[in-house]
């Protein structure tokens, strides 16, 4: 494993862990947040069911507008 391997290992697990992305910005010496959303943001839970679910509240009311 190259150092460059252990670097995203240790960010992947930090976001497993839950810390949260301005911590893990600092810890990998990312110059702004920017970068580290960038590179890691895929990685990070949540945003997905909150999309759906926005998606869903929305189509609901538009029906339900139309009918």
């Amino acid at each position: 494993m190259t150092l460059h391997e252990c670097r995203h290992t240790f960010a992947s697990l930090m976001i497993a862990a839950g810390v949260n992305a301005k911590a893990l910005s600092t810890y990998m010496g990312h110059a702004t947040i920017s970068v580290t959303l960038d590179r890691y943001g895929h990685l990070m839970p949540g945003n997905e069911a909150e999309a759906a679910g926005l998606l869903d509240a929305y189509l609901l009311s538009a029906t339900s507008a139309a009918v």
